[in-house]
């Protein structure tokens, strides 16, 4: 019954944050906000909502291992098995931003989760993962979002400006039709009134949704023996980046495998900067022995599945593989330490 529950929890947790998704991005375009901003902050925050639900929740309710091992286990299953997954069906292809910018953010987050944890652990002014190191986090992330809204809009501008050139040279300009798309619509009343209440009705799923994930999680735990450490790696983990997982099979089976990798590389930015960065600086957390295996962990994929997807430009079939195996052997081996 437990387990059910569970499936019930994470079926409202997520549908919650496609809730909250579809009124957020309605709202947004009817205050005129570009899509492009649409898409990059309200659908990076909607897939990794559920994350920062379960996070808020673990956390409040003294289940810090469980709100690590949350993150953890998701970064994990996306780098590793996302990836390898929509690699070995398609292969991928990394482009230039992705390379000089989202992925060494990636990078830099990840390292600093065991730097943040180590120092917890070995100075004596640091008990653990501080609210210092949430706001660090945090100030990256402000960063990272500045630095993809800027560099967006100037390609998006870019492109317009190309297509602009393009018309006239073909003579398929016009001046009417251009002059009439610049034209302000006035907002619906009754329509955004509707998507206030999708974002509400959203944001409660997603709250209520994260709350009953942790109790049942922590049942199960509780029930069948197991750490709540481990049931944060496997069960909540994975089950949180089920968002991440459908979005990368939905691109792939559109033929746009290329965008997973970004998907995936930052939605763990986001996971690690947004939801970890905030998680500490609402309610410090004391760091374990297993956080510390934790971080280094999620430090060492990243880094290694960057730097050699970086070296290649790609990941091709035969990365693909290696990526699911070693994801097979992290699995097997955590839940034999266990």
């Amino acid at each position: 019954m437990v387990y059910l529950l569970l499936l019930l929890s994470f079926v409202i947790l997520i549908k919650g944050a496609d809730v909250f998704i579809e009124g957020a991005a309605k709202v947004a375009k009817i205050f005129k906000i570009p899509e492009l901003i649409i898409g990059i902050i309200i659908v990076g925050f909607g897939t990794s909502a559920p994350e920062l639900a379960v996070n808020i929740a673990a956390v409040m309710k003294g289940s810090n291992d469980m709100a690590v091992g949350n993150i953890v286990g998701s970064n994990v299953f996306n780098i590793l098995f996302i990836v390898g997954a929509i690699a070995l069906y398609r292969p991928m292809t990394i482009d230039d931003k992705l390379a000089t910018f989202d992925f060494p953010i990636s990078v830099l987050a990840a390292i600093l989760l065991p730097f943040f944890a180590l120092g917890g652990r070995f100075l004596t002014f640091n008990s653990g993962f501080t609210r210092l190191d949430g706001i660090v986090l945090l100030l990256i992330f402000a960063y990272y979002c500045k630095e993809t809204i800027t560099r967006s809009l100037e390609d998006q501008k870019l492109k317009e400006k190309k297509m602009l050139i393009y018309e006239i040279g073909q003579g398929t300009f016009s001046l009417t039709k251009h002059l009439e798309g610049s034209q302000d619509e006035k907002p619906c009343a009754k329509a955004l009134i509707k998507d206030i209440i999708l974002i509400i009705v959203g944001l409660v799923c997603v709250i209520k949704g994260g709350d009953m994930v942790v109790e049942y999680a922590s049942k199960i735990a509780v029930d069948f023996g197991m750490s709540k450490h481990l049931v944060g790696l496997t069960i909540v983990g994975i089950g949180t980046s089920l968002p991440e997982l459908v979005v990368s099979i939905i691109a792939a089976r559109k033929g746009q495998q290329d965008i997973v990798l970004g998907n995936v590389v930052g939605s763990n930015t986001f996971n690690i900067l947004f939801t970890l960065g905030l998680t500490m600086l609402l309610k410090p957390i004391a760091v374990t022995e297993s956080m510390v295996v934790d971080t280094v962990t999620v430090a060492l994929v990243t880094t290694a599945v960057g730097m050699i997807a970086l070296a290649n430009k790609k990941i091709g079939k035969k990365m693909a593989v290696a990526l699911i195996v070693v994801y097979i052997i992290y699995m097997a081996n955590v839940i034999i330490s266990a």
